[in-house]
């Protein structure tokens, strides 16, 4: 009987979990899956025994059936308990999740943004603040959302000096309470990390709340889990999870190459044309 179970037995097929909630997120989809695989033996097996019980026989007539009332309150009952038991077993891990009133208090936080087709992640600076954005100024800041500030970032605010963006991959430190605020450019996209057990869908005009802690280091896969159009294969990315060290040093050089980018350079004077200089004094 096992070795039978066993080629119904999906979960193995699971990548590896990485953080902390996973364990318990994967025991609910167990219990789910396995239950779900009972009702089907159940409901096939007693389909198979019906059409043999009353095959077709020439000697034997078919006649009408109202149904049964025992039978019928039974089918309505027992799912309506199971469903509900279910409901109130999931709702703790699903409320610690997805439930906006248990965020986690964050050690770190990134603004990610989801477009056809790719991934772009908005870093706070040194101070771990964000300046003013579309996230953090809702109402003034969405105006200055273009292709090439996704973010919608105020330039003339000096807290966004330091803060950083980078595209189609990022980074967060192991053992970390990471905060993700994402929404969308233009369609609706699911922003989903299968190691880590999130997936949360992102829409254009508001911002959906993400939180996980990742408990191993390593390089892990980013995808896009909503159809979004043509090219919705290629929307995929890589994120690593750094040591606390490691990454606090890969988030000082990205401040730093930040801050560079948006200081004013210094003007260079014109060189004289001393070849010209020289041509006149012969």
């Amino acid at each position: 009987m096992d070795r039978i179970l066993s080629y119904f037995d999906m979960l193995p097929w699971f990548p590896e979990n990485t953080s902390t909630f996973g364990g318990e997120l994967d025991s609910l989809f167990a219990i789910i899956y396995w239950i779900s695989v009972g009702i089907f033996f159940l409901t096939f097996g007693i389909l198979g025994y019906f059409l043999v019980k009353y095959r077709y026989r020439h000697d034997r007539r078919g006649y009408n059936y109202h149904g049964n009332n025992v039978v019928e309150l039974t089918w309505t009952v027992l799912p309506t308990i199971l469903f509900a038991w279910i409901g109130l077993y999931s709702d703790d891990i699903w409320e610690r999740t997805k439930y906006s009133s248990r965020l986690p208090q964050a050690d770190v936080q990134v603004l990610v943004m989801g477009k056809t087709f790719g991934w772009q992640f908005l870093y706070p600076g040194a101070d771990g603040e964000f300046g003013r954005n579309a996230y953090t100024d809702r109402d003034n800041c969405r105006k200055l959302i273009t292709g090439l500030n996704p973010f919608g970032i105020d330039s003339t605010d000096p807290r966004s000096m330091d803060d950083f963006t980078t595209e189609n991959q990022f980074k967060v430190p192991v053992n970390a309470n990471v905060v993700m605020h994402g929404s969308s450019q233009d369609v609706l996209h699911s922003f989903f990390l299968p190691h880590a057990r999130v997936k949360q869908d992102v829409v254009p005009g508001t911002w959906m709340n993400i939180w996980y802690n990742i408990f191993k280091t390593g390089k892990f896969e980013l995808a896009c889990a909503e159809l979004c159009g043509g090219g919705h294969y290629s929307m995929r990315a890589e994120y690593e999870v750094l040591s606390k060290s490691s990454y606090d040093a890969w988030v000082d050089k990205k401040v730093a190459e930040a801050i560079a980018a948006r200081s004013p350079q210094p003007t260079v004077a014109p060189s004289a044309d001393t070849a010209t200089v020289a041509s006149l004094t012969k």
